[in-house]
């Protein structure tokens, strides 16, 4: 099924997982606010929630380097894991150059590894 990106809001990179998730069916949320999302301290915007349990978080690179970043990040994987989430983070190198090896893997909750 294709995807009507005049009326989603999604990177590149989001698209594939996006498409990848309605091709197959899955029950899914796009860009969902937890904990405050953005504005406030330990919250989060998930890209991805996967039913049952599955939190997908799409990491571009540009935007996910860095002490500070990396921190930010750190604090929503354990305010996710603490709401009962599996945390997965979709990096766009590998959903770029191997897309179904990453998302079969993210289905059972595994990250490629980096």
């Amino acid at each position: 099924m294709a995807v009507d990106t005049n009326t989603l809001v999604a990177t590149d990179i989001e698209l594939i997982v996006y498409e990848f998730l309605v091709r197959r069916r899955i029950n899914f949320q796009f860009e969902t606010s937890l904990s405050g999302g953005r504005f406030a301290l330990g919250g989060s915007v998930v890209d991805f929630l996967v039913e049952p349990n599955l939190a997908w978080r799409v990491m571009g690179e540009y935007w996910h380097h860095g002490v500070a970043k990396t921190g930010s990040d750190l604090i929503q994987r354990e305010m996710l894991t603490n709401l009962g989430y599996v945390v997965v983070d979709l990096w766009g190198d590998d959903l770029l150059n191997r897309p179904s090896e990453t998302l079969n893997k993210a289905l059972e909750g595994i990250e490629m590894l980096r």
